[in-house]
C-alpha cells in the first residue's frame, strides 16, 4: 500500500480530487467533521487506481487544465461502480447533465450548500435496495448491513468499507461453494468490470485481516488457481 494511502483503518473512505488547493482544503475538512475519512489529492489519474484502493466514494472536480479528469471518470465507469460525486465550479443545468451522461452518480455546485453534498453523500453510501435490513449472523459472528459493522467474540467490532461488505455478502450467499476470482470482482465491484484479478487478492487480505482469520481453521479458504471458499462456522 502507498503512502499516500496507508493500511486501512475502519469508516467510510472518501477519495477527494481537486485541483484547486483551497477547495481542497475546505472540502476535506467538512468531509471528516461529518465522520468520513478521507485522502485528498490534485491528481485526478488515482481514479485509474480506484479497484485496488480501500475508497468508499469519490468526490472530484475533473475540470483541471487538460479535462483529465473526465478521461478518468469514463474509465473508472467502465471498470466499477463505485460511487462518484461530481463538483462542478459553473453550475449549469447543462453541465450537470453532460457530469451525469460522462458516469457521475450526482452533481453538487462548488459553491453550494454544503447541506446538499452531506445529504447526497449519505444517500449513495446507503445499501443498496435488496440489501437486507436486518443483521446477518455466521457462527458467533453478526454483520449489520445498514452501518456495515462487524461484530464478534470477545467485543470484537470493525466497519468494512462499501467492497469489503459487498465480498462478504457474497461469500455469505454462497457459502461452501468456490468463487472464481473474475465472479467475486463481479460481486464486490459491480457490472462492467475490467479490472485485475490482484484486486480480489488484496480485497480478501483486507477481509481476512478484519475477520481475524485464523490461519490454521480459515473462514476463506484460497483454492489455488481458481479462488475462494468461505467456510463458515457452525457457531
Amino acid at each position: 500500500m502507498s503512502a499516500l494511502f496507508p493500511e486501512p483503518a475502519a469508516g467510510t473512505h472518501v477519495l477527494l480530487l481537486d485541483p484547486d488547493p483551497h477547495a481542497r482544503l475546505r472540502f476535506a475538512g467538512l468531509i471528516r467533521a461529518w465522520g468520513f475519512r478521507v485522502t485528498d489529492s490534485n491528481e485526478s489519474a488515482l481514479l485509474d487506481r480506484v479497484p485496488l484502493l480501500p475508497v468508499d466514494l469519490a468526490l472530484i472536480d475533473p475540470s483541471d487544465a487538460r479535462e483529465a479528469g473526465w478521461g478518468a471518470l469514463a474509465r473508472l465507469r467502465q471498470r466499477s461502480r463505485l460511487p462518484v460525486i461530481v463538483l462542478l465550479q459553473q453550475d449549469s443545468t447543462l453541465e450537470r447533465v453532460l457530469a451525469l451522461e460522462r458516469g457521475a452518480d450526482a452533481v453538487v455546485a462548488k459553491e453550494g450548500e454544503p447541506r446538499e453534498l452531506q445529504a447526497r453523500m449519505k444517500a449513495l453510501l446507503r445499501p443498496r435496495e435488496g440489501d437486507p435490513a436486518e443483521s446477518l449472523t455466521f457462527g458467533r459472528f453478526r454483520l449489520e448491513p445498514m452501518t456495515r459493522r462487524l461484530s464478534g467474540p470477545g467485543g470484537f467490532c470493525v466497519v468494512l468499507s462499501q467492497s469489503e461488505y459487498k465480498l462478504l455478502r457474497a461469500f455469505l450467499e454462497r457459502p461452501h461453494s468456490v468463487l472464481q476470482r473474475q465472479e467475486l470482482l463481479h460481486l464486490a465491484r459491480g457490472d462492467g468490470v475490467t479490472a485485475l484479478e490482484r484486486s480480489v487478492d488484496l480485497m480478501v487480505s483486507r477481509l481476512r485481516q478484519k475477520l481475524n482469520d485464523d490461519p490454521s481453521a480459515p473462514l476463506i479458504r484460497t483454492v489455488r488457481g481458481i479462488g475462494y471458499l468461505f467456510d463458515p462456522p457452525l457457531r
